[in-house]
């Protein structure tokens, strides 16, 4: 007897960019395209309402987990908070290398729908 497995998902290896980060990255590029500020807690809520994604309040961890992956891959940079506490991100060089990549998620964010 073959059982069908093909609904179970592998977690992607450590270092890669899938769709998330990449929605992630799209959002932080537009908000400093924008003259706007990234934060977690407001990447998320983009997340929620432009990609229907991380629609849980829990689920804001994951947010920070993909942003610390970022940082690491030197994508992205974090800043040091801020007086209220915040941390910012901002894309780096290397980061922006990969627009094309998340370009169709911009034009997402710049539709408004």
């Amino acid at each position: 007897m073959l059982i069908s497995i093909s609904w179970i998902t592998m977690p992607k290896p450590v270092g890669t960019c899938g769709a998330t980060k990449m929605k992630i990255m799209a959002i932080i590029c537009h908000n400093g395209d924008n003259s706007g500020e990234s934060y977690g807690y407001d990447i998320w809520k983009t997340m929620k309402e432009r990609f229907h994604i991380y629609l849980g309040d829990n689920d804001i961890g994951n947010v920070y987990h993909h942003l610390n992956d970022l940082c690491e891959m030197n994508f992205v940079i974090r800043e040091d908070e801020d007086v209220s506490g915040k941390c910012f991100y901002k894309m780096t060089d290397e980061g922006l290398s990969l627009k094309k990549r998340y370009d169709k998620y911009i034009e997402i964010l710049e539709s408004g729908k």
